[in-house]
């Protein structure tokens, strides 16, 4: 037989009124914060959930984030392109009336002269734009931090009347391509460095270095175009031309008549050519310069090169129309002058099908965005109107057993002595 008393009444009364204020006080908490998950206690496998689902969400937002950056960043590069385009567009016409002998004065072709030059003052302005961030677009990594850097810098000369004139073009940025992560390992060049983009035809470096007997000593790397190659101790040259031409990188390995090492570009670009650390490869095998080994225009001085930019182009064709050569006009700098155009058009096509792959990146990703919140609701929100419900319940129970509890524990000494 179990012994009652009126402590233990109170006692249990007590405690059936606290653990309800609790479900109270915690459906209170839920219907003010929309979750119903405070401590993983709540729900721990929702709780695990929920930082699964956190996690993804912030991560889609950076991504939205990073795509919107890339866009902009290829609108950069998109306005500064066309407008180069266009210039070349107008170079292109002069060409052409230049070569079918539609003008033919003296005066009229020095006139055309002038023109060009003044188009490649232009066509270098726009080459040194600067974008939003006061920074050059075409200068690879090297985007300098100098409101004075430009990575293409004109040398001057003058023409026979005396009058200045561009007469050559040195690039002094980088091969960088500056990367946006778009989607989980999934990354978009957003720049074209300029090494690239102002470039008419392929380049070709052809050493003057007899390799037949050379055989690699140590662990080494080097980059071409940015592309890391390692070789390894006992590699000879058609090792070595090998692994160039595995690498990925837009250029050609060859053996030369004379057992030197040849390289041409796929694509018209200037080659970039850059030892790593303390390697002496391109340096053994005759391609970059000892004494100045950093690039550009690192090349061995005893090697052959050949390839011209965009400028080079040009300055080749103003020379021609001042000296009336309107076969070359028509004939080698008219292709010149196409190839560069192409260049500019091909690199043009490129930045398009990158902001429509952003384009339809950015719909999916919002898309995920807004499916990864629906399950964050799901998974940690309050359904109000269940909650609601519940939360009266409750109070009415609770109303029911404050009452039952007074009526329970509403004797007193007195009452007993009675």
């Amino acid at each position: 037989m179990n012994r009652i008393t009126n402590q233990m009444i109170n006692n249990t009364v007590k405690s059936n009124l606290m653990r309800q204020q609790f479900d109270i006080n915690k459906m209170q908490d839920d219907l003010s914060t929309g979750k119903n998950i405070h401590i993983p206690r709540d729900n721990p496998i929702a709780a695990s959930n929920q930082m699964i689902f956190t996690s993804r969400l912030t991560e889609v937002s950076q991504y939205i984030s990073n795509i919107g950056d890339a866009k902009s960043k290829l609108d950069e590069v998109d306005t500064a392109v066309q407008s180069a385009v266009s210039v070349y567009q107008r170079i292109r016409v002069l060409a052409v009336q230049m070569a079918n002998g539609t003008y033919s004065s003296f005066e009229t072709k020095e006139a055309a002269a002038v023109e060009i030059n003044q188009l490649m003052e232009e066509l270098l302005t726009i080459a040194n734009y600067k974008g939003a961030t006061g920074r050059p677009v075409f200068g690879g990594y090297k985007t300098g931090n100098e409101e004075q850097f430009n990575p293409f810098v004109p040398i001057y000369g003058s023409d026979p009347s005396g009058n200045q004139m561009i007469t050559g073009v040195q690039y002094r940025g980088d091969a960088g391509q500056m990367m946006r992560e778009v989607s989980k390992g999934e990354y978009l060049s957003v720049n074209i460095p300029g090494n690239q983009l102002f470039w008419a035809t392929n380049q070709i470096i052809t050493a003057n270095k007899d390799i037949s007997g050379y055989v690699v000593e140590t662990n080494q790397s080097f980059k071409i175009d940015g592309k890391e190659i390692s070789v390894s101790p006992g590699d000879n040259i058609n090792n070595i031309i090998d692994k160039i031409n595995n690498s990925g990188a837009a250029v050609k390995a060859a053996r030369g008549l004379n057992n030197n090492l040849v390289l041409e570009t796929t694509t018209p670009h200037q080659l970039w050519l850059e030892n790593v650390g303390s390697a002496d490869i391109l340096v053994n095998v005759g391609l970059v310069n000892p004494d100045s080994q950093n690039p550009p225009n690192n090349f061995d001085p005893t090697a052959s090169i050949s390839g011209m930019s965009v400028f080079d182009s040009l300055i080749k064709f103003r020379s021609d129309l001042i000296d009336h050569d309107q076969e070359q006009v028509g004939g080698a700098d008219l292709s010149l002058i196409d190839m560069g155009m192409d260049n500019l058009l091909h690199h043009l096509a490129a930045i398009g099908a990158k902001h429509n792959r952003l384009e339809e990146l950015e719909k999916r990703t919002e898309t995920e965005k807004v499916t990864v919140m629906d399950l964050v609701t799901k998974n940690e929100g309050v359904d109000y109107a269940e909650s609601i419900m519940n939360f009266k319940w409750l109070e009415t129970v609770h109303a029911y057993a404050l009452s039952v509890g007074a009526k329970t524990i509403k004797p007193t000494l007195m009452d007993f002595l009675r």
